[in-house]
């Protein structure tokens, strides 16, 4: 693809994420009104009601998460109740979500708990004056081999369609909310100890500790909403570590570890983002998740802006967060490392992983199993996280803050 036509398809990436953010009230006189959910034995049946008669088109996306999208023209979301323009389905429906996906169309994308296919689309006109048109859409669960066949994006021969369909596939924007979403990651769990000191202390148990200390931490500033991937002595898959951080729709991912080495000496804490062959491993799983097309080079585009994005995001976090870790206690030498970590492969949401001293180190030990010490430590990485946002501006300037001294619940 020459560089002009990359100039093109950038800009009008551009163009189409702007887009996603503006209020649907500004472009259409036509409005999403309701939607709501039917559940009959296994079957599903999705309504979104509107105001006025209009075409529409359903079809499903594989995932992580599988996905049905209902495209309609440009309309104006006036559900009361839920102004974000997000909501929680029912049946084989998930959390749900509008938004405008170009300047002519708008998009009702619903995460789907499992396989389905749409056995049934169709336009129901008012019951009597004044009600609304309704969309619907009938879904039956199906088997993985089903869905996979049936899925995928419909074909259209405009590049701004195509390019607004692609940005669905590998990102969608977080919505406008007051607080941010963080996932905590506490490594290991369950059948899973991690690495163990010389007294038997289990890395699985100080990372959950720490974890739900710096949930305690966040959550004490009003100014984030925070998920765990664990919250007990169990063992996550890490597929479904990283389906946490995709199904809240993270705005950042950290996983929380402690190290070892065969060398006692060795001591200080670390924090990994992806190295080169990890990045490789993201790039073929968001080329796995997108649907059939011919233009080939656009999803390349795509995949490549997203990933250098996240890259780069997730190396901004890392350092900002080394900084404050050194004042909390020793840093590993050259702390900022890379590794092909699974968990750090989502290509859409920063992630890191944070090393917090070695489990073999007699001091390093002390500290991971202080809860003083654990509390300093994850004050650091608080202040990390805010001082992060604050470079984003995503959070205003931060003000003196009473959190930072916490109680111990």
């Amino acid at each position: 693809m020459c560089d002009g036509v990359v100039m093109q398809v950038q800009r009008l990436i551009w163009a189409i994420l702007g887009s996603l953010l503006v209020s649907a009230g500004a472009v259409a006189d036509q409005q999403v009104r309701d939607v709501r959910f039917g559940v009959e034995d296994e079957r599903t049946r999705v309504v979104i009601e509107i105001s006025d008669s209009a075409s529409f088109r359903a079809f499903t996306l594989e995932g992580p998460p599988d996905r049905l999208v209902v495209d309609m023209p440009a309309s104006a979301w006036a559900v009361r109740g839920l102004d974000t323009g997000e909501g929680l389905g029912a049946g084989l429906v998930g959390n749900f979500r509008f938004f405008n996906n170009s300047a002519n169309s708008s998009r009702v994308v619903f995460e789907l708990d499992g396989p389905a296919v749409i056995a049934s689309q169709f336009v129901l006109d008012p019951s009597s004056a004044g009600d609304n048109y309704r969309l619907v859409i009938d879904l039956a669960p199906a088997n993985p081999r089903s869905f996979a066949a049936t899925s995928g994006f419909i074909r259209t021969g405009e590049l701004e369609s195509l390019i607004a369909e692609r940005v669905e596939a590998v990102y969608t924007p977080p919505p406008s909310r007051a607080r941010r979403v963080l996932v905590i990651d506490a490594g290991h769990g369950g059948r899973d100890p991690g690495s163990l000191s010389p007294s038997g202390t289990r890395e699985s148990d100080v990372a959950l500790e720490a974890a739900r200390e710096l949930r305690r931490q966040l959550e004490a500033t009003g100014r984030y909403d925070v998920y765990m991937t664990r919250d007990r002595d169990v063992y996550p898959s890490w597929e479904n570590r990283v389906g946490v951080m995709v199904e809240q729709r993270a705005d950042l991912f950290l996983s929380i570890h402690a190290d070892s080495s065969a060398d006692s000496s060795v001591h200080g804490t670390a924090v990994y983002t992806l190295n080169d062959r990890a990045e490789n491993r993201a790039r073929q799983r968001a080329h796995q998740g997108q649907g059939p097309t011919d233009q080939v080079d656009v999803n390349n585009i795509l995949v490549e802006l997203e990933l250098r994005e996240k890259r780069n995001q997730s190396t901004a976090f890392a350092e900002v967060l080394l900084e404050h870790l050194g004042t909390a206690g020793p840093l590993l030498q050259n702390p900022h490392r890379q590794a092909n970590l699974f968990v750090l492969l989502d290509s859409r949401v920063p992630a890191v992983l944070l090393e917090m001293g070695f489990m073999t180190n007699r001091n390093d030990e002390a500290n991971l199993t202080s809860a003083a010490a654990r509390r300093r430590q994850m004050a650091a990485v608080l202040n990390g996280i805010d001082a992060y946002f604050e470079q984003r501006g995503d959070l205003g300037p931060l003000q003196e803050n009473p959190s930072r001294e916490l109680p111990v619940r």
